[in-house]
């Protein structure tokens, strides 16, 4: 009894070391080809020389940034203070520039390796939510195919936005809600609400699922016995006490409360209006229009964004009817690709943008049934997130930050199906399999009693000839 009891322990040991060793090797092998096939396509295409004109938003505050002006002047002109993003990809930006120059060749070689590095690890993440969540097997497929597929290369390879940041930050946010609903904690409250943070500062679109998994977390440590009020107020401190210095700012430099980016209305503004197509038409935008550039330099930011937020608010309330009907085609145009038709020079067509978005839904219907460990996570980024953008104007870009999620539950889909379809086809196969042995047994038994007939006749022939 006690050798088994002294050899059992060990044997969990040595198990959990040789998984430990596996996922160590899948993990180092999905970096390592994740990161070269992307930087790869970085090189190819010589993302890393900047072209004249490319300046958006991010990178115009970050070279202010870089240059001593100041978080301020969005628009490639200067136009004075502004929080028309959030903050920190734009400090990350300037952070380059200042090491590397602006817009030199390295520069933009060391902002796109490290998206690269943000997209390979992306893959990894996929493999960790999976085996705490739909098992690890299909999270190996899931981080694969991540991996290898150049459907999902296009943002960090291309573009120098938030997007791949926010993919990452997503699922590491599902994987630590995970791990502090198993083990609890101060630590990990605190590791989620410094994270959740870090995302605000990001990406405020993320934000929306915040309170769905500061909830899980606490209901899940609540049902365990384990105390988690304390650590619920501590992530909350530590989430508050990380976008405060932004809050103060704004208050600051505006004379009024500005949340962590200043823009929603501006871009709500751009889908609705009277006759309006619902995509965001560019020619309202700054940027493309002096008339409206003009606007926002006599009125400032803070003065456009009002006039913005009154026009299409007197929109909604003028024509409620046609506001209701953007808004519904904007929640199927999130899904299916639409916009890719007003997109010049797009990567893909709806129709290779929509399959992923089907997919992901129908596993999620799966998910929802079943219930796996942590099922609501993942209805979560899939309902709340995107409602922001079904209001005001929605793009493909804007799906990224949770396309990990609809990966893994497009995979989930796949196993459901085969898990159902398995047992079929093998009653099936083995059906066949036994219609062959009974063909096989009864040849012989044929082939036997055409012998012993021609070996009658044949005696009956012989008596006739004598």
């Amino acid at each position: 009894m006690t050798t088994v009891a002294v050899i059992l322990p060990r044997q969990k040991v040595a198990a959990e070391a040789s998984d430990s060793a596996s996922y160590t090797r899948l993990y180092l092998l999905l970096f390592a080809i994740g990161f070269a096939l992307r930087f790869g396509m970085v090189l190819w295409r010589k993302s890393y020389i900047f072209p004249p004109g490319w300046i958006f938003e991010n990178l115009s505050i970050a070279t202010n940034l870089a240059t001593g002006h100041g978080f301020s002047s969005p628009f490639n002109l200067q136009t004075g203070p502004t929080a028309w993003i959030a903050p920190a990809y734009p400090f990350f930006l300037s952070t380059v520039f200042k090491a590397f120059g602006l817009y030199s060749s390295i520069s933009m070689g060391v902002i796109f390796g490290v998206q690269c590095v943000m997209a390979a690890a992306t893959g990894i993440a996929i493999h960790c939510l999976a085996k705490r969540t739909v098992g690890a097997s299909m999270g190996r497929w899931a981080a694969w195919i991540w991996t290898l597929s150049p459907f999902f290369f296009r943002w960090p390879t291309t573009w120098v936005w938030d997007f791949t940041v926010s993919a990452l930050l997503m699922t590491v946010l599902l994987v630590l809600t995970l791990d502090l609903a198993q083990s609890g904690g101060t630590k990990r409250w605190l590791g989620l609400g410094g994270l959740w943070g870090l995302a605000a500062l990001t990406n405020p679109a993320l934000i929306g699922v915040l309170p769905f998994t500061m909830a899980y977390a606490a209901y899940v440590n609540r049902l365990a016995g384990r105390k988690w009020l304390r650590g619920l107020c501590l992530a909350s401190m530590l989430f508050a006490a990380m976008i405060t210095p932004w809050l103060i700012r704004n208050e600051i430099v505006f004379g009024h409360f500005v949340f962590l980016r200043s823009n929603y209305w501006f871009e709500f503004h751009l889908g609705n209006y009277h006759f309006s197509n619902g995509m965001g038409f560019s020619g309202k935008h700054p940027t493309k229009n002096p008339i409206q550039m003009y606007k926002y330099i006599s009125l400032g930011e803070q003065g456009y964004i009002q006039w913005a937020k009154n026009d299409a608010l007197q929109f909604v309330h003028d024509y409620p009817g046609e506001f209701l009907n953007l808004t519904l085609h904007r929640v199927w145009w999130f899904w299916d690709g639409t916009p890719l038709n007003y997109e010049s020079g797009g990567w893909w067509k709806p129709w290779q943008f929509w399959p992923l978005s089907c997919a992901g839904w129908l596993g999620l219907l799966f998910v929802l049934t079943r219930r796996p460990r942590g099922w609501i996570l993942f209805a979560a980024p899939l309902f709340i997130y995107p409602v922001p953008y079904y209001l005001s104007y929605c793009t493909s870009k804007y799906r990224h930050a949770i396309e990990p999620e609809l990966l893994l539950l497009s995979v989930y889909l796949a196993y459901v199906i085969w898990g159902e379809m398995n047992p079929i086809v093998r009653r099936v196969v083995a059906w066949r399999n036994s219609l062959g042995r009974e063909h096989e047994a009864e040849v012989p038994v044929q082939a036997s009693r055409h012998i012993a007939s021609f070996t009658v006749l044949s005696k009956s022939l012989s008596r006739d000839l004598r």
